[in-house]
């Protein structure tokens, strides 16, 4: 069974930076894994990726030695299974607001005694093969990665009780929901937003748990970095790929009407 670089990595106190991927496309995944980022998250929330598609972008990530994640946007123990059967090591849980909530989403990523995790030999996590079984289970619950995405005011507010909860190692804070808890919703930058970040990371971070969250734009990076975040994802591949063409068409544009002149 593979490692989880993901897990080696910030088991080890370092920083990680990566993307997200909505294009439904293994090639855009590769392509992702290509530069050397160290994750990327598949969006099954948001845009057309079935779990026959991720299963391919799995592959994808994982040839160009790229940590993937399946977001899930609700964590029913069925769909999780799902995620984990077609070889997710790292999942990543939206529209968490509750400990309970965070608590039901790990007791689902991991086979007993550690949780309640359904189990079929004969998926890609155990190489489609009964043999070695119980072995295979004991080294799935070692490599498994759980995050959860905490989402509007309630969860803001309950992070501290959520960071408590056995089984997780991440947890991501949705940052436009931070400054709406806050009193200045879409202040990314406001004193009161960065003082609340803060605390929470410290707090996070003094519960073992990593704290994750996203840079809208590469100077946000550094605030992230500040504040005590050291998993860090930017962008979708779809809003790159249309930011880099639309830069593009804007350079030709200026150029044509110049030589026109």
């Amino acid at each position: 069974m593979r490692k989880n670089a993901l897990k080696e990595k910030l088991d080890a106190g370092k920083r990680v930076f990566g993307a997200w991927s909505n294009l439904s496309s293994p090639t855009a995944i590769n392509v992702l894994g290509e530069t050397g980022l160290d994750f990327c998250i598949i969006d099954m929330e948001h845009g057309p990726t079935t779990f026959q598609t991720a299963e391919n972008q799995l592959f994808a990530a994982e040839a160009a030695n790229m940590s993937p994640i399946i977001r899930l946007g609700e964590g029913p123990a069925p769909h999780i299974l799902h995620a984990l059967d077609i070889g997710a090591q790292s999942i990543l849980v939206s529209q968490v607001s509750t400990a309970e909530q965070a608590k039901q989403i790990a007791d689902a990523c991991y086979y007993m005694p550690e949780g309640n995790r359904g189990l079929s030999p004969f998926t890609r996590n155990h190489s489609y093969s009964e043999i070695n079984l119980k072995e295979k289970m004991a080294t799935a619950n070692k490599q498994m990665f759980v995050g959860v995405l905490v989402e509007g005011e309630e969860g803001v507010r309950n992070i501290p009780e959520i960071a408590k909860v056995k089984g997780l190692h991440m947890i991501y804070i949705g940052i436009y929901d931070l400054s709406m808890a806050c009193g200045v919703p879409g202040e990314l930058t406001h004193p009161k937003v960065l003082n609340v970040m803060k605390e929470y990371a410290k707090i996070i971070d003094g519960s073992g748990l990593v704290a994750g969250s996203v840079a809208p734009d590469l100077g946000y990076m550094q605030i992230l970095f500040d504040c005590g975040f050291r998993f860090v994802s930017y962008r979708a591949d779809s809003a790159m790929l249309r930011d880099g063409y639309a830069s593009a068409l804007r350079a030709f544009s200026e150029i044509s009407e110049s030589r026109s002149n």
